[in-house]
């Protein structure tokens, strides 16, 4: 007997320290390597997972968003049980849900939220590490607020975009909002936009983070924005600060059948 395809979406959240990022590189130690072994174990079958976002090395996750299609076998709590069984503790699904066959993670994702984590203190807080980017300095948060408005709204990020070991079709993408807040020593700096290019968060942070200790101006960041040129922006933020907090879809791509 045949059981019926349906759509799978889960949400999964994972300490990136120690993989190789999301995408599934061979035998390497990755997430999507890691969620496929487990779903292979419980189907006995070898089966895709799409993530939502192909995070970085070190990068972290809060809201990852998977999906797959297969026979239906168990019930969302079940399989959420089942997956935390065989995967690492690193890596823990959150929920899961039965949805259309249609659903796909990547491609109907309306909009992702970052956020990035600073410890701006002299001591770095040991629990923090490999979490935030220590930053012994203190940084000027009012002017990393005021230059954060720079990259809210429909503009080209060519400038902060490195480069994906591909052409890209355009660097054109919206940020709805953006901009720091403070809890004790650490720095958040969330962002929500239509999508991502690559090292697009990383690399804006960057730049703010020059902002807030005085080697870069405003007009200055004005001018490399316009220049569309990523040889003229800052260095990137490094990879352990950053975490994919969640992804948004529209309501109508996720309907079970």
């Amino acid at each position: 007997m045949n059981l019926p395809l349906v759509g799978y979406k889960i949400i999964l959240s994972y300490c990136g320290t120690g993989f190789h990022g999301w995408q599934k590189q061979g035998q390497l130690p990755t997430v999507q390597r890691f969620l496929e072994e487990a779903v292979a174990k419980i189907w006995q079958t070898d089966i895709h997972v799409e993530g939502a976002s192909r995070t970085d090395a070190g990068v972290h996750a809060k809201g990852q968003v998977a999906s797959f299609i297969a026979p239906r076998k168990l019930e969302a709590e079940v399989l959420q049980r089942a997956l935390n069984y065989y995967l690492p503790d690193t890596i823990r699904v959150l929920d899961v849900r039965l949805v259309s066959k249609e659903f796909h993670a990547r491609f109907h994702a309306i909009s992702k939220t970052y956020q990035y984590r600073i410890w701006n203190d002299p001591v770095m807080d040991p629990f923090y590490l490999w979490r935030a980017w220590h930053i012994p300095r203190q940084l000027d948060l009012r002017g990393m607020n005021e230059a954060a408005t720079l990259f809210v709204g429909k503009k080209d990020f060519a400038s902060f975009v490195s480069s994906p070991g591909f052409v890209l079709k355009d660097t054109i993408r919206t940020v709805f909002d953006c901009g720091f807040t403070v809890q004790g020593p650490l720095h958040l700096f969330t962002i929500k936009a239509d999508g991502f290019l690559y090292r697009m968060v990383r690399n804006i942070v960057g730049a703010l983070v020059k902002i807030g200790l005085g080697r870069l101006d405003l007009e200055k960041l004005k001018i490399i924005f316009e220049s569309k040129n990523r040889k003229l922006s800052p260095a990137s933020a490094p990879p352990w600060g950053l975490y994919l907090m969640k992804v948004d879809y529209p309501p109508d791509k996720e309907i079970n059948d």
